[in-house]
């Protein structure tokens, strides 16, 4: 029999398809996502940093099995060193080169933006509020299943910027395969029913964000 994440990925194929061939990130891996979209897509990205690494957490601690508790706090160091570096020296990289005009029209950079903020909030929700392993884990593999998809598999340009390859590489690689393994393998231990729902909605979540960024 099927497992639950194929299922899922068999029956909602339109949406995921949506979110992991997204214009953004196909020019991302061609190299020519511009500065002002890469900053756009970046500042938005880091209003999920706190929230999701507080949600990881949460997630860890409700871990039913020591093997996947250990998986999922080993996690937690690598989002708090690698994947921060990352953004702090792109900003700093590509800042410089945002217009004026473009700033003032953009607002506070930390503020997300409408299409971002309903994802930011259910974030918010999940950490703060009562929701099952079964949920939350989904929403975590959806959320790197996603970028696994597209970093590993979208057409990419050779000797790419720094900027644009250390972010593919972050979210591609055996180090990243096996984290989405691991998660998958997680979520299969639980029915389809219990779990459609986040898988939808997340998925949509991911797409959406992608969208407000590229359109801002």
């Amino acid at each position: 029999m099927s497992t639950t994440t194929a299922q899922l990925l068999s029956k909602h194929s339109d949406i995921f398809k949506n979110a992991t061939e997204h214009q953004l990130t196909k020019e991302l891996c061609q190299g020519t996502l511009s500065d002002l979209r890469l900053f756009v897509y970046l500042t938005q990205d880091l209003n999920f940093f706190e929230v999701g690494l507080r949600l990881i957490c949460k997630i860890t601690s409700l871990a039913p099995e020591t093997p996947a508790l250990i998986t999922l706090a080993k996690k937690i160091g690598f989002f708090a060193s690698d994947e921060n570096t990352y953004f702090q020296n792109c900003l700093a990289l590509i800042t410089p080169h945002i217009s004026a005009q473009d700033k003032a029209r953009l607002g506070d950079k930390t503020k997300c933006l409408p299409g971002v903020k309903p994802y930011v909030n259910f974030l918010e929700e999940m950490t703060n509020e009562k929701f099952t392993y079964a949920e939350l884990i989904t929403y975590l593999w959806v959320a790197e299943e996603v970028y696994l998809k597209w970093a590993h598999d979208l057409p990419r340009a050779e000797n790419l910027h720094w900027k644009y390859q250390t972010w593919i590489d972050l979210h591609d690689g055996e180090h990243f395969i096996t984290w989405v393994d691991f998660l998958r393998e997680e979520v299969d231990k639980f029915s389809v029913q219990e779990v459609e729902a986040m898988f939808v909605k997340c998925v949509n979540y991911e797409f959406n964000f992608f969208d407000a960024c590229y359109k801002a």
